[in-house]
This record gives C-alpha cells, structure tokens and sequence, in this order.
C-alpha cells in the first residue's frame, strides 16, 4: 500500500513453503507499479485444483525493492511478507461396510466365494486405498476357523476417482457331509490411505457361516423324488401296473409329509381305469425309449378317438348337429389337454413362448394334420377302388368331401383370432409381456379372449340352424 499517494513500484515475488510453485500454484515474479495517487494494488496468484485430497498448504508472498522517483519509500519489515494458506476442498470420503450387522453367508456342500460389499460415503474425490484381513473370532463353540470353514483372505482395496463401492472376495469352504453350519468370523479394516480418507466408527465386520436349512428340505426333497423316478424308470412292466393302483402320501417340494386329501382320493379312484391302461405303455427304458414314444402316440389317438365318439353320441342323444357337436363337445374333449399343457408351461417357463406357442402349435397339428392324413389315406384308398367291381360305390379316382357350413366358422375363427391377436400386442406395449401384470389387466384379458370363444361357438351355432345367414 502506498501511504503518500506518490508514484512508485514495488517488486513482488512468491516463495514457496509446504506448497510448491507449479504443482499447488502458479509463481509470481512481477513488479506493481503505483500511479500518481494510487494507494492500493492487487497481486493475483492462480491456486491449481486437483481432485485428490492434502492437507492445507502454505506459501509465502514477499516485496522487496521498492522505489519512488524524487522520494524515498521504506519498506516496513513484518509488512513485507505475507502467509497464505491453500485450504483444500477436496473429500476423499469416508469407507464402511454395507451392512450395519453382520452378514450372513450361507454354507453348502461345495466351495463357493462370497462377497463383503464397502462403500465409500461423504465424498469420493481422490483415489483412497484400504487395507483389510479376515481373522479368527475368540474361541468358542461357534468359531469358523481359517483354512477348514473359509480361507484366510488379505490385501488391500483400491478406490479410484469417483469410485464408490468395491468388494472382497471371500472363499466359504463347503462340507460334503451336509451338516447344519453355525460359524463366525470377522474382517478388520485398517491403513487407510490418503490421511484424509477415514474409516467408519464399524471397521470390524462379523461374517457368519450358516446352512439353509429350508434349501436342505428342498434338496433332500428333491433327492428322494429324483431316486423314485430312477426307480419307476427302472422299473418292470408290471411294476408299472402296481404303481398306477397305489395311493399313499407324498412329501411336497419343502420336505414335508403331505396325507392324502379327499380330493386326491377322489381322482385316483375316478381316473384308476385309465391309469391301468396307460400302464401298458412299455416302460422308457425299454428299446431305448422309442417304443414308449411311439405307443403313446398311439394311446392318445385311441384316447381321442373314444372322446370324439362319446361326443358324437352325446349329440346324437341330444338332436345337435354333427357340425356343433364338432365345435364344442369334441373341440373341448380333445383340446382340453392342450390347454392344461399351455396353462403348466405358463407357470413354469420365464417367457410367455413356451404358452403361446402350445397352443398355436397344438392347432397346427389339429388343422395341417388332421387334415392331411384323412386325405391322403382317402385319396390312396380311392385310388385303389377305380376298375373295382366289388367296390362299395362306384369310383372314379377323385376324392372330395364338401366343406357344407365350414366356411362361416372359419371366417369368424379368424376374425376372433385377428381381435386375440391385437390383445397380445396391446398387453406387450403396455404391460410389457403376453402374460402376467396387474389384477384388472389380467382380469380384463380373461374376459375377452372367453368372451370371444363364447362369440364364436354363438355365431356358428346360430349359423349352422340356418338362424343367421351365411
């Protein structure tokens, strides 16, 4: 400051102490020069910013050789030198555990790795390391021990710029012998790196070594039902037969002993006759499961043919027309199963394909094949009575069967089809999937895909007693 209000110059330099010039600020070299009046000037020193966190700095600004044409300026000795001190505003953060309690790992019969997550908290500037060791708890009935319940884990986790969780491995070491675990150790955290980085008040993290119980039921449970099917699928032929008369109690997929409801009772003694005659059916591990494959097939055309006859005499009995009959009690009697398939798959698969895709498929069998069998054995069968004398009608070679009252239901079938169509993609843009999402979404998707078999089976029957026009 000039006091006088003369004209003069005064040279300023920096001097550096814990900061340095170049890495914490920018060196000053200048000289100020006071106009005619002037009694004050500003020094400007550029501080450079960085993202990792130190301790405040200082360094010094210092005048010397002052000077004034015609009169003497004097510098005053503790005036000439002034501290200045570089606060850092950086935050490296803070390292804790992300459980506040300790952490439970579940054991098993295999070797697995577990992983311990910490986060960083109140700031992430910098890059911070900490170091980090498990250790044995203090003797006692309940102490996992390293090397027999985990192996001993050490070393030190490294958070980079911005960087707000990491993770430690740890090895859990399995038992074959399957028994219930209840084991604890700790991991302590420690040398936490820069000094301004601080570690949470809960540096000590207990990790405690137990069995699922509840997932050891389901195994077991699932052991012994995948050893009776190994048995059932060695069994004999006539073991079959036995098993099919047989009803006792089951254990459901928790391990628990399920009694025989009524309900079940119910159904085994209604279903027994077809039971026993599916039995006859060869085991599959029979010729390398191709006969099984194949006179199933053959049992569920001999199923369908028995449900297709009693629905046409059902019918009959009633006065419906054949063409009703069809499309309702057959339809349902054979397609039944199909929807069962579709409803199992839905519950079972992740992706609504598997349902979907049933029962387009079921009908493509239904439509392309039951079609196109019944036609070419007609065709050949025609074929081979032209120039027969003994045949039952005369034959020319050219067989056909007129379609009569087809062309309507099939024409209200697609445009049925088109609407549940349009269903499908409405509920993939606004549920996100064919299948599931809310109570009323789900609800109002029922109502219309029934409402439109329901429209279906009116139109067509209405149509086949001549009510409705073609």
């Amino acid at each position: 400051m000039n006091k006088r209000g003369t004209a003069g110059s005064v040279h300023v330099t920096t001097i550096d102490a814990e900061a340095k010039a170049g890495d914490d600020y920018e060196m000053v070299d200048e000289t100020i020069v006071f106009k005619h009046g002037q009694t004050t000037a500003f020094i400007e020193v550029i501080i450079n910013d960085d993202d990792n966190w130190e301790p405040d700095e200082d360094f010094f600004v210092q005048l010397y050789d002052a000077n004034c044409p015609g009169d003497k300026i004097e510098l005053v000795g503790k005036d000439t030198r002034t501290r200045v001190t570089i606060i850092d505003d950086d935050k490296p953060g803070q390292i804790s555990f992300a459980e506040n309690k300790g952490i439970k790992v579940l054991a098993g019969p295999e070797d697995h790795s577990c992983e311990i997550l910490l986060l960083r908290k109140n700031g992430s500037d910098g890059k911070v390391t900490v170091d980090y060791s498990t250790l044995d708890l203090d003797k006692s009935d309940h102490t996992a021990t390293a090397g027999v319940d985990y192996t001993h884990a050490e070393g030190t986790v490294i958070f980079a710029q911005n960087q707000t969780e990491a993770t430690i491995d740890i090895k859990i070491l399995g038992r074959p012998d399957g028994g219930v675990r209840d084991e604890s150790f700790g991991i302590q955290l420690s040398n936490i790196t820069p000094d301004g980085a601080k570690l949470s008040k809960k540096s000590f993290q207990i990790i405690n070594i137990i069995t699922d119980v509840e997932g050891k039921k389901r195994a077991e449970a699932l052991h012994q039902l995948m050893a009776k099917i190994e048995a059932e699928e060695e069994a004999s032929w006539g073991q079959q037969f036995v098993n099919a008369c047989m009803l006792h109690p089951t254990k459901n997929e928790d391990g628990e002993i399920e009694d025989i409801a009524a309900g079940d009772a119910f159904l085994h003694f209604a279903c027994i006759g077809w039971k026993i005659f599916f039995s006859l059916i060869p085991p599959a591990h029979y010729g390398g499961g191709l006969p099984c494959f194949v006179i199933s097939l053959a049992f569920i055309g001999i199923v369908t043919y028995v449900v297709g006859e009693f629905a046409n005499l059902f019918g009959c009995v009633l006065g419906i027309l054949p063409s009703v009959t069809a499309i309702t009690f057959v339809a349902l009697g054979t397609s039944l199963p199909d929807t069962f398939a579709s409803m199992a798959a839905a519950a079972a698969e992740k992706y609504a394909d598997s349902a979907v895709g049933n029962v387009t498929g079921s009908n493509s069998v239904n439509v392309f094949l039951g079609l196109g069998l019944p036609w070419v054995i007609a065709s050949i069968w025609e074929e081979g009575q032209v120039g027969n004398p003994d045949a039952p009608y005369p034959a020319d070679g050219k067989y056909f069967v007129p379609a009569g009252n087809l062309g309507f239901s099939v024409a209200v079938f697609i445009c049925c089809a088109i609407v549940c169509i349009i269903v499908l993609l409405i509920r993939r843009k606004v549920v996100g999937g064919e299948l599931g999402g809310g109570q009323f979404g789900r609800s109002l998707s029922a109502a219309i895909l029934i409402t439109l078999w329901i429209i279906y089976i009116f139109l067509s029957v209405l149509q086949a007693y001549d009510i409705i026009d073609k």
